[in-house]
């Protein structure tokens, strides 16, 4: 049976975070290497091989198996072993008066575990160990995120001093590792038949762990230039790449913000990575950023900007890395003022959304059956336009105590009833949470604040030369209101060669706004209402 002492525990993580480094990912043949030089095998301390010893000193190793089998093992920082070696190293200087050396039971030391002579090793043992442990093929792709999971690690308990070290109570086996779950490791499935017990609520429910836990969004960095220490090699990197007008500290802070809203975090306790709002030099990706926590505060600054995957700097132009799409409004952003925020972020900003995946099939649960498109990109912009069109109209219901907030979302249930999104204050520089959706509620609809001439084509007024003009004269209903949230204005869609033209009205003309794809044009348009002109519906 496994025989480990506190003290075989405390020279086994000197021996392994000498020999393997601290934080780094190494296969686990080589921590079986460290110990043999060592004079040691895992039969020393009772255990078969070096998977089952390692899965024991979870305080302080990390075990992560990869799809093809093979195993790596990440040392982590132990803060209470940590002070038991630099204690053990002071008791060892010499002094002339040792009445002033510590007296009573024996402070916590490592020892060495005793190796145990065998005669002959059994060709299977050998074979199982190299079975658990695997082969040591190519390493996978560097896994940045599985790295330093220091705050993981359960502190051990206080052994300030020990007696003459006592047997321990035989521990039990090592359960066999799980196996490897999917890619995806929950999917929520909505069941109409779950919510008839109750009024129409669709509460959102915490975001679902991904196949590496985040650590909790409350112990996140919330202010880079407090809580983020960032190298000057790695600012420089964001200053060459992003456009000149940028400040990289604050895209830092209110993307890194975004993500945290919406739980687009990647990586581990220790590791976190997402995305900025820039794509990469060759347009394929946008750029993403890794943060690390180290397990003792730098300059009282636990985080620090560890990555940032841009692509080639050299080919990234004087104008800087270029910005994401930012949804259905792209085509107004590009014509709006460039410091404009975008409608998404800024909700994200304003309201922890959790997963949009799990948001989006609550309220598609609740509202009246619709095609929403592919990944419910229309229902999405429906309910960020809404709550810009809520912000730009002052119509945010508070609770009087402050407590919590209603919003009306614009859209209707089955039973024809508006659907309200319901929030919840709290702490930190996101100042309200998404809680659920819901039939009752205090707030108020926004207004569609435009002109007549802006909710239907007026063939009196002058308007630009378009192949659809003459249609548009003897059948007006084919034009339709849109919501412009980069302005914060109503437009006029009217068909225009195979897409869609938005038109403002200037000293009683229409002119030309910007032109739209079909799809941006209906989300655009069915924020302010269900009923659009065949010629704008969705075609599957």
């Amino acid at each position: 049976m496994p025989k480990m002492s506190a003290g075989n525990r405390l020279y086994l993580y000197q021996l392994l975070s000498r020999e393997l480094g601290v934080g780094r990912q190494t296969l686990l043949p080589r921590a079986e290497e460290a110990l043999a030089a060592d004079g040691l095998e895992p039969a020393d301390l009772g255990f078969e091989n070096m998977r089952a010893l390692c899965e024991q000193l979870s305080e302080f190793v990390k075990l992560t198996v990869f799809k093809k089998g093979t195993v790596y093992a990440t040392v982590l920082p132990c803060e209470e072993y940590d002070r038991a070696l630099a204690h053990a190293g002071a008791d060892k200087t010499p002094s002339d008066k040792p009445w002033k050396r510590r007296k009573g039971a024996k402070a916590l030391r490592p020892v060495k575990p005793r190796h145990v002579e065998r005669v002959a090793e059994e060709p299977e043992d050998e074979a199982a160990g190299a079975g658990a442990t695997g082969l040591e093929p190519q390493p996978e792709p560097a896994q940045e995120a599985a790295e330093l999971e220091a705050a993981n690690v359960p502190e051990p308990e206080p052994e300030a001093a020990v007696a003459p070290e006592p047997e321990p109570e035989p521990e039990p086996a090592p359960e066999p590792a799980p196996a490897r779950k999917p890619a995806i490791a929950l999917n929520i499935t909505y069941d109409p038949g779950e919510e008839d017990a109750s009024p129409e609520v669709a509460p959102v429910s915490e975001p679902q762990p991904g196949p590496a836990p985040a650590r909790r969004a409350d112990e996140l960095p919330h202010d880079f230039h407090a809580d983020v220490r960032c190298p000057s090699e790695l600012l420089s990197t964001l200053y060459q790449v992003l456009p000149p007008d940028v400040d990289p500290l604050s895209t830092l802070e209110e993307d890194f913000r975004v993500a945290r809203s919406t739980g687009a975090l990647d990586g581990t306790r220790s590791n976190v990575t997402f995305s900025l709002r820039y794509l990469r030099s060759d347009g394929s990706a946008p750029v993403r950023v890794t943060l690390r926590r180290s397990a003792r505060p730098v300059g009282g600054k636990r985080w620090a900007l560890a990555e940032v995957d841009a692509g080639a700097a050299e080919e990234v132009g004087l104008e800087g890395l270029s910005d994401a799409t930012r949804g259905p409004w792209s085509a107004f952003a590009a014509l709006g003022d460039v410091d404009a925020p975008d409608p998404e972020r800024a909700l994200a900003q304003e309201v922890a959304l959790g997963s949009w995946d799990d948001v989006l099939e609550r309220l598609a649960a609740l509202a009246a059956p619709e095609d929403w498109g592919p990944r419910r990109r229309v229902l999405r912009a429906c309910l960020t336009m809404a709550f810009d069109r809520v912000r730009a109209q002052g119509l945010l219901h508070v609770a009087d105590d402050g407590a919590s907030a209603d919003f009306d979302t614009g859209l209707l249930s089955t039973d024809g009833l508006p659907i309200h999104a319901r929030l919840a204050a709290r702490p930190g520089d996101i100042p309200w949470e998404l809680k659920g959706f819901s039939t009752e509620g205090p707030g108020r609809p926004a207004v569609l604040d435009a002109p007549a001439a802006l909710r239907l084509f007026d063939p009196t007024l002058p308007a630009p030369d378009v192949p659809g003009t003459d249609a548009l004269a003897r059948s007006p209903r084919l034009s339709t209101a849109a919501y412009d949230p980069i302005a914060h204005a109503v437009r006029l869609l009217v068909p225009a060669d195979g897409g869609a033209l938005a038109l403002d009205l200037v000293d009683g003309a229409y002119v030309r706004v910007a032109e739209l794809a079909l799809e941006d044009a209906y989300a655009c348009a069915r924020t302010l209402g269900s009923e659009q002109p065949s010629w704008l519906l969705p075609r599957r």
